[in-house]
């Protein structure tokens, strides 16, 4: 019985397994000034060109600062359904939309909307993050990035 157990576990998580991308990406954003941000994401594919995302955004600079010694580092965590949309073998449009929150500072929760065009393993982004709590932050964000299938 406990081989049966043992055996029907690691089939599961196999399969569960099957088909995760991870995807590291880095480039640059602007919100009343240029910043950085560099972050990775993780896919779970569901049915129909349908896959659960989600993710860490490490940003620099989301609002204005009036001294170079002024820093400001933040971690945004969008969670987001994609929608995947084959236009042939090597190329994909995506379509990320769902909520975030803003991990380093206090009363970041909003949404997020991510475009992206896959040519091949190659995924070049357009990012946008509105602040829902407050209008003192939005950010639209460009990227490129590189996807691994585990």
């Amino acid at each position: 019985m406990g081989k049966i157990i043992i055996s029907l576990l690691l089939l599961i998580s196999s399969l569960s397994v099957k088909g995760i991308e991870l995807q590291p990406y880095s480039g640059i954003i602007y919100s009343h000034k240029w910043g950085l941000q560099t972050g990775a994401d993780i896919s779970f594919p569901l049915k129909n060109n349908f896959y659960f995302q989600t993710g860490l955004m490490l940003y620099s600079n989301p609002e204005p600062t009036y001294s170079y010694d002024d820093w400001r580092i933040g971690v945004n965590l969008p969670i987001y359904m994609q929608y995947r949309l084959p236009i042939n073998n090597k190329l994909r449009i995506n379509i990320n939309v769902g909520p975030y929150l803003g991990i380093a500072s206090v009363g970041q929760i909003g949404v997020a909307c991510k475009m992206g065009i896959d040519i091949s393993r190659v995924n070049l982004g357009l990012s946008y993050y509105q602040n829902c709590v407050t209008d003192k932050f939005a950010v639209l964000g460009l990227s490129v990035g590189y996807k691994f299938v585990l």
